[in-house]
């Protein structure tokens, strides 16, 4: 058989069969691409994407530097008065601008040196006291001369030169160098006194006093 095509095949029908070879051999691949190929890219296209684990979280960076700090801005308006707060508990009228209380006492010492002769045998001096707390009224000046303690004027100054006591609402002088001193004038007031005495030219005069408050 095989003899017979041989002796009867001529240069064109060769051709002619290798171009048939050729093109159902194209047409098969060309089959094969179709099917398998857009099928593919369809599967590529349309399928799902499946996401994988998620890492860790990365550390945290570094805090960049702060600004400048803007302008200050301008003062806002004043707040309403608030509300007056409730009376506060009664000071101690031991402190400043307080009274000497009822009863308490004060003391000190005082001094009134005579001056020289202004009358004949008689000159003049004046001592003034001052109260660490005012009285809230006016006391009555009494002078004590030296060695009369306990007997003139016991009820008002009930005390002594080393313990100058006072009756409430007096102002006790107690004397320590007489030299024949002499009340000439008083001036009492809330906060001390003032006292001139006359007596002996060119003599020391002092002593002690106390305050009591009525």
């Amino acid at each position: 058989m095989f003899d017979v095509i041989r002796r009867n095949l001529s240069l064109p029908t060769a051709i002619a069969v290798v171009a048939l070879v050729f093109a159902m051999t194209g047409g098969a691949f060309a089959a094969k691409s179709y099917v398998g190929g857009p099928k593919g890219s369809a599967h590529k296209k349309h399928g799902k994407t499946r996401r994988g684990p998620r890492g860790k979280r990365g550390r945290q960076g570094v805090q960049g530097p702060q600004g400048d700090m803007g302008p200050k801005g301008d003062t806002g308006p004043k707040g309403d008065t608030g509300d007056q707060g409730p009376k506060g508990d009664t000071g101690s009228p031991w402190t400043a601008g307080g009274f000497l209380p009822s009863g308490k006492s004060l003391g000190g010492t005082w001094i009134a040196g005579i001056g020289p002769e202004a009358l004949p045998g008689t000159g003049f001096g004046a001592t003034s006291i001052s109260f660490g707390l005012p009285l809230s009224v006016v006391p009555e000046i009494v002078v004590i001369k030296q060695g009369q303690e306990g007997k003139e004027h016991a009820a008002q100054c009930p005390g002594s030169l080393v313990a100058p006591f006072a009756a409430p609402g007096k102002l006790c002088l107690y004397t320590a160098e007489e030299s024949n001193l002499a009340v000439v004038s008083s001036t009492p007031a809330p906060v001390g006194g003032i006292v001139t005495f006359s007596g002996t030219p060119n003599s020391p005069g002092g002593g002690t006093w106390g305050v009591t408050a009525p």
